[in-house]
């Protein structure tokens, strides 16, 4: 079984994670939808939570977000997981890298982590940079679609810009152009991102999660 949830912030948000334990089997999927916060902040609280979290014995895969420490993932070794390219953080869990698609449990889905911080969090200094897709990403995105004919089963992003089908078309070498050229041209069953802190449906084909696990299959 695939499960679903989005932004634990480096333990801060912690019922997303503590549920999924409480009823994951071994055998289940985690897939947390970004700002899972690994090293992203020098504290004793953040490295502690990164350490725990490292050591779980489960099936766990992270799509980025923008709170996350982007060059201490980049770090991890390569390898193909799915169908994609990955980071492998440990035995178990791993980073699905952007522009990819996984098939998982007879499913695809599409990959594009990733968004923008506010002016706020750099000013803070909570903020790596890596956090938007790049040129190469995007690129690498707009041909895994039309290997796939731009039909996938699941979209899965970090944030999900709910006003962007009302708005003129941007430049497709942009994350908002890519996610309008998503909702415009591709062909697909559900859309899962995070972002907001709250869960809540768009509408019947766009789903924003957070700490209540969201069950697929």
């Amino acid at each position: 079984m695939i499960y679903l949830i989005a932004d634990p912030h480096g333990g801060e948000s912690m019922a997303g994670l503590e549920a999924f334990l409480r009823q994951a089997e071994k055998e289940d999927l985690l897939i947390i939808l970004g700002d899972l916060g690994l090293q992203f902040e020098n504290t004793k609280e953040n490295k502690a939570f990164t350490e725990w979290f490292l050591s779980l014995d489960y099936q766990i895969a992270l799509v980025e977000g923008n709170h996350e420490n982007h060059p201490f993932l980049n770090r991890f070794p390569e390898e193909m997981w799915c169908g994609g390219r990955v980071n492998r953080l440990t035995e178990k869990i791993v980073r699905l890298q952007r522009g990819n698609l996984f098939v998982i449990e007879n499913k695809t889905f599409f990959v594009m982590g990733g968004c923008k911080s506010s002016e706020k969090w750099k000013e803070m200094g909570l903020w790596y940079p890596g956090e938007e897709p790049n040129a190469e990403e995007l690129r690498l995105g707009y041909e895994t679609l039309a290997a796939c004919h731009h039909r996938v089963d699941y979209i899965l992003t970090h944030k999900y810009d709910v006003e962007q089908l009302k708005e003129p078309a941007e430049d497709p070498l942009s994350l908002f152009g890519l996610q309008q050229y998503l909702d415009r041209t591709v062909s697909f069953i559900h859309w899962y991102s995070g972002h907001w802190h709250r869960a809540f449906s768009v509408d019947e084909k766009h789903t924003v999660v957070y700490d209540n696990p969201v069950r697929i299959g």
